[in-house]
């Protein structure tokens, strides 16, 4: 049995050694046995990359080859404004990606990836002044090249744009007008010259300095035949003014006459008042007394004065030139009056007192006189209070008073002018100006006070009696007045500069505005007499000596 089984034994052994042996399995190109990988370059950025390849064989091939790229627009130096656009040509043995601008060393971030290549570099928001721009070209494979750099000068028009003008009337229409442009040296930065109507901007010189924040306006021209030259110092520059003239010239038609009776003891005089004229007479019982008038069948108001201080008044209606009227004083009204309390502590000087209609405007050709001017007893009383008497109809008035030594050389004045309803007192402005320096090239002032919005200076050439007024902002307390550009002075050679000296200087509250800024914006934004838009106005003027 055991020889059986060992027998089986050896037989089954020599048959397995015989058998063939098993197939190799193959591999794939990534070495992987029975893999199926696709072999090549997997680097999207090769030149050679296979998109189907699931293994890199290191077979990848790149580009070095930078691409190329020149700026064509605009050209080297070329001084440049808001928005411009930036042109190139770029190219590449590959193709390119995109183009980026670079500005002083630092992108952008402005691209472009479609020909024809354009840059947009907005400048409005950066300095005046040189930058160094380059194009940088970006192709396929992320080679870059930088082209050669340009220097654009930035010159944005709104850094050279000084100012709008706009003029309704302000002057003659036949004669030549000017308004020019200076900085705080009195230098000239531009200036023009109209005639009649018109509206403009004025615009510096590009090519240089980027002019200052302040700037001062001057406008030169004739009304009704005589110059007008005044000048806004440190207004700021881009500012839009419109000039709208509310003045207009008046023309006598004729005259109205009178003649008075029962004429009161106590009576000191007789103010006979039309719209815009008027007549002061002392009058007596047998000469008849004249009326001038700019207009037919308007109101006259009569108002006789008594010396003490109460006056009578009587109102005729429909008036127009050649009539003559009697009136009996015994039918004349009591006034109503008004006594305006002086706070100041300073005598009384002046009142000018006009009342009006309700629709017309505050302009002096539309106001009936109401007031002597002057005199104690009859402008104020021995307490210094002025004394207001009007007809009871008026509501409406333009009141002027004056304390202190007016047009004194070496003295100051102080005045207020109020519009509407009378005012029940007068007060100081609450400021002072002091003359440092009166020299037009060095002039010199020191002022305070809380209340001023504004300084000015009257200027005269005293050989041709030409007059020249300037009107100062705050901040600006010295320096020199405008110099004239060319222009004018071959237009208007009687003009000279160097013959103007300091009269006077004021300074002016406007209870209408905070500053000159505010004031600005409302003068020259409002159409009609400013007294028809601000209430009230205080000054102090000293008048050099």
């Amino acid at each position: 049995m055991v020889r059986y089984i060992s027998l089986l034994l050896f037989i089954s052994l020599a048959f397995w050694s015989c058998e063939e042996e098993p197939e190799p399995i193959p591999e794939d190109c990534a070495g992987v046995p029975g893999g199926n990988n696709i072999c090549g370059c997997t680097d999207s950025i090769a030149i050679n990359f296979n998109s189907d390849a699931t293994y890199d064989d290191e077979s990848c091939e790149y580009d070095t080859t930078p691409p190329t790229v020149i700026i064509t627009s605009p050209q080297d130096g070329s001084i440049v404004s808001d928005s411009i656009e930036i042109t190139c040509m770029s190219t590449d043995n590959e193709g390119i990606a995109n183009v980026e601008l670079w500005v002083n060393g630092v992108s952008t971030g402005v691209t472009d990836s479609i020909e024809p290549y354009s840059l947009k570099w907005i400048t409005s928001g950066i300095e005046h002044g040189n930058y160094t721009i380059i194009v940088r070209a970006y192709d396929l494979s992320g080679n870059a090249t930088d082209s050669s750099p340009i220097i654009l000068t930035v010159s944005n028009l709104s850094d050279y744009h000084l100012f709008t003008a706009t003029f309704n009337g302000e002057f003659d229409s036949d004669a030549t007008s000017f308004i020019f442009i200076s900085d705080s040296d009195g230098n000239i930065l531009a200036d023009t010259s109209f005639i009649g109507d018109a509206s403009f901007d004025l615009v510096a010189d590009r090519t240089a300095n980027v002019p200052p924040e302040k700037i001062n306006i001057t406008t030169v021209g004739k009304l009704f035949g005589n110059f007008k030259i005044a000048t806004n110092m440190g207004v700021n520059k881009g500012s839009n003014w419109t000039w709208y003239n509310p003045y207009y010239e008046t023309e006598v038609i004729g005259e109205s006459y009178y003649t008075f009776t029962n004429i009161p003891g106590d009576l000191y005089r007789v103010i006979l008042s039309s719209k815009g004229r008027n007549n002061r007479p002392y009058i007596n019982d047998y000469d008849t007394y004249a009326l001038n008038h700019n207009k037919n069948n308007e109101d006259v108001v009569v108002l006789g004065l008594m010396n003490d201080g109460t006056a009578l008044y009587k109102i005729i209606e429909g008036v127009s030139v050649g009539e003559t009227h009697t009136l009996d004083f015994s039918e004349f009204l009591q006034a109503e009056q008004r006594i305006i309390n002086n706070l100041t502590g300073i005598d009384c000087n002046w009142l000018g007192h006009s009342g009006f209609s309700i629709e017309d405007s505050h302009l002096g050709e539309n106001g009936y006189r109401l007031s002597n001017g002057s005199g104690e007893g009859i402008a104020w009383t021995a307490g210094q209070n002025f004394i207001a008497n009007y007809p009871l109809s008026f509501t409406k008035f333009t009141t002027s008073i004056t304390v202190g030594q007016y047009n004194i050389p070496g003295e100051k004045s102080w005045y207020q002018k109020t519009f509407g309803e009378m005012p029940e007192s007068v007060r100081l402005i609450d400021g002072d100006i002091n003359v440092i320096n009166s020299d037009i090239d060095n002039f010199e002032m020191e002022i305070s006070g809380s209340e001023p919005d504004q300084w000015s200076m009257e200027l005269v050439d005293s050989t041709t009696a030409i007059e020249w007024d300037i009107y100062v902002n705050l901040n600006t307390t010295s320096g020199m007045i405008p110099y004239f550009p060319s222009s004018v002075n071959t237009v208007y050679p009687e003009i000279n500069r160097d013959l103007f000296v300091i009269n006077k200087v004021s300074l002016q509250d406007f209870l209408c505005a905070e500053n000159q800024e505010e004031w600005h914006e409302l003068y020259f934004n409002t159409d009609g007499y400013y007294g028809d838009f601000c209430s009230e106005r205080r000054d102090m003027t000293y008048l050099l000596e």
